[in-house]
């Protein structure tokens, strides 16, 4: 069945109003991002903004540590970014940023639209229409608008992944085997392009495959579904991860170091998970009601504060209707529904065993906001499997997003004010800088001004959230140590200046001084003003 059928003057008018969403809708949410503000979020200052160009200038290996631990992520999605804000005005950047992150509407309407075969073509475009426009307007999804945190970019693998196999879930039930198993390695692919451009996607590649389990198949044909998704996702993953993953298994032994090296014990870092545990809830009681509590304190999951209850609404709706679809002996919704059974079935476990991934491996809200988009459809589906009239599951699934669209408030990670360049740095002239090399001290976001360096100056960070200057069981500092005792030319520090003191102590650790009369500011656009700063080696060095 087509996305746009063609027919009666209806379906003509329902076709004309569904291309002009998916064609306006991103433009839409490229101008809605320019109210917003421009992005400086810490993750952007601390290495988005220095990844991008490091991998377009070739500078990983030159520099060491820059953007602390996040170094080691892959930069893929980063070099688009740079590539628009290093070469347009900020305005056009942001805008051509938010318009490629509104696809996500567009996706979110094929995918409706789909999953709305028993709804009349006009009225199907319209209520898909809705639900896609609330899709994009969840208070962590504002929250990223024209961000670089790239979470409502993996996205669009997510909901590629699912406009495919909704859309051919009667051939995917009981069609012939071959295209019904070629469409789900399709969908498979987009999954794991996603997992590979960014890890924690992992949850929803799993939660998609495990999906085909649900459906209301023959076992060996829900067994083989699942099977050729995750061959898909292997593939996705290869082709967008793949490149990084080899990188740096050959130069550090574990290709998603430093993540799980409890397992793989790679040398250059501590035997240590590297998983981030501050979001975790202090209880397997706070864990099992989770979205109770982080609806009410959003801090728990996050570092601003935000307000949105759809991910609650569904906590309670999905078990809620299962157990009375259960309990009245039907799996599916009713069939004066709104959404057909096989598409409610897949999605609403694909997203069940997604939140419990989740759950146990993150408590990340931004990794759930691809969640958080599918929201109104899930929602709908939800309230198809109560037992009730249909007004009054019409009724019900209005009002509730209605309520849940009113009371949102966006996150909001840090934007400043629209300037003519995205990033810009005042730094002072260097005195030979082909022979100088650049230390960084301090934990804060400060790699994106090494663009604006100049360009044969290496970069080597010698105190970070992944690596200190007496550090114990960490290999990576006799790289670091070695690089260091290898330069025979002059050193520069650059930290904040709150930080200056604190870098003075890591370079005496190294044999070095900072002399703090020499100290020179690097005002920035996007955070506060820096030190640079002269270091020598001490006389017993």
């Amino acid at each position: 069945m087509p996305f746009f059928p063609a027919g009666p003057q209806a379906d003509r008018a329902a076709r004309r109003l569904g291309w002009a969403f998916l064609l306006l809708a991103p433009l839409a949410y490229g101008a809605l991002t320019l109210g917003f503000g421009m992005d400086a979020n810490w993750d952007l200052r601390n290495y988005h903004w220095y990844n991008g160009y490091a991998l377009l200038t070739g500078r990983i290996g030159f520099d060491l540590l820059p953007a602390q631990m996040p170094t080691f992520y892959n930069p893929l999605l980063d070099v688009p970014f740079f590539l628009l804000a290093d070469r347009l005005p900020a305005r056009v950047a942001g805008f051509l940023w938010g318009s490629l992150q509104g696809v996500n509407l567009s996706l979110l309407f094929l995918l409706a639209s789909s999953c709305l075969r028993n709804v009349p073509s006009l009225q199907r475009t319209l209520i898909a229409m809705a639900l896609a426009t609330m899709g994009g307007l969840g208070g962590g999804t504002l929250g990223l608008i024209g961000t670089t945190f790239h979470d409502n970019l993996v996205s669009l693998g997510v909901l590629g992944a699912l406009v495919i196999v909704a859309h051919g879930l009667p051939g995917i039930l009981d069609g012939r085997p071959l295209p019904a198993f070629g469409r789900v390695a399709m969908g498979g692919l987009l999954a794991g392009a996603a997992m590979g451009m960014k890890n924690p996607t992992v949850i929803y590649a799993v939660g998609l495959c495990l999906g085909f389990l649900a459906l209301p198949a023959r076992p060996w044909r829900r067994l083989w579904l699942a099977f050729f998704f995750g061959i898909g996702v292997l593939g996705g993953l290869a082709l967008c991860g793949g490149f990084w993953m080899a990188h740096l298994w050959i130069d550090y032994g574990n290709p998603i170091f430093p993540h799980m090296n409890h397992v793989f014990k790679s040398p250059f870092a501590a035997i240590s998970d590297y998983v981030n545990v501050g979001f975790f809830p202090p209880s397997k009681l706070a864990r099992v009601f989770f979205p109770f509590v982080f609806t009410v304190h959003p801090l728990t999951v996050g570092e601003v504060p935000f307000f949105d209850a759809r991910v609650l609404a569904l906590f309670v709706l999905i078990p809620v209707g299962a157990l009375t679809a259960f309990i009245t002996k039907s799996s599916r919704p009713r069939n004066d529904w709104l959404t057909e059974g096989p598409a409610t079935r897949y999605l609403l476990v694909a997203l069940t065993v997604t939140y419990a991934l989740w759950v146990a491996m993150f408590c990340i809200y931004r990794y759930l906001v691809p969640v958080e988009m599918l929201a109104p459809l899930a929602l709908v589906m939800a309230v198809g499997l109560l037992p009730l009239a249909r007004r009054l599951r019409i009724g019900l699934a209005a009002g509730l997003l209605v309520l849940l669209q009113l009371t949102i408030q966006p996150a909001d990670w840090g934007r400043v004010a629209w300037a003519d360049r995205w990033v810009t740095a005042e730094v002072p002239p260097i005195a030979d800088p082909d022979n100088t090399m650049l230390l960084m001290a301090g934990y804060w976001a400060i790699a994106h001004v090494v663009p604006s360096l100049p360009p044969r100056m290496p970069v080597v960070r010698i105190q970070s959230n992944f690596l200190q200057p007496d550090s114990v069981g960490n290999g990576y500092l006799a790289i670091l140590k070695d690089k260091v005792a290898a330069h025979r030319g002059a050193f520069l520090m650059l930290s904040t200046i709150p930080d200056t003191a604190g870098a003075a102590k890591a370079a005496a650790l190294l044999g070095l001084r900072l002399d703090m009369a020499s100290c020179r500011p690097i005002p920035n656009n996007l955070g506060e003003t820096l030190n640079l700063c002269a270091v020598e080696r001490t006389a017993m060095e």
